[in-house]
């Protein structure tokens, strides 16, 4: 049995992700290249990012983790969200 295609799905190397009909218009390649890097941010795992982020700071600080801000906490997070899609 074939399962139906949907315009909506896209397999992603980390799984399948629902990609909004907004992050499908393709006219403008920056525009798609983001809303792509958004659809694969949103499917990584916290904890897999937590840890990235952990070793970016340690290999880029001498600060401990637990002494950063919250506010730098979520900018290493952000980073290795980048690194890692």
């Amino acid at each position: 049995m074939t399962q139906r295609q949907h315009d909506d799905v896209w397999q992603l190397e980390a799984g399948f992700a629902h990609v909004s009909q907004e992050e499908r218009a393709g006219d403008n390649p920056v525009v798609h290249h983001l809303s792509v890097f958004k659809t694969r941010a949103r499917m990584l795992d916290d904890a897999q990012v937590e840890r990235k982020a952990r070793q970016l700071q340690a290999a880029s600080s001498y600060d401990d983790w637990d002494g950063l801000s919250d506010g730098d906490k979520e900018l290493w997070r952000h980073m290795a969200r980048l690194e890692l899609c």
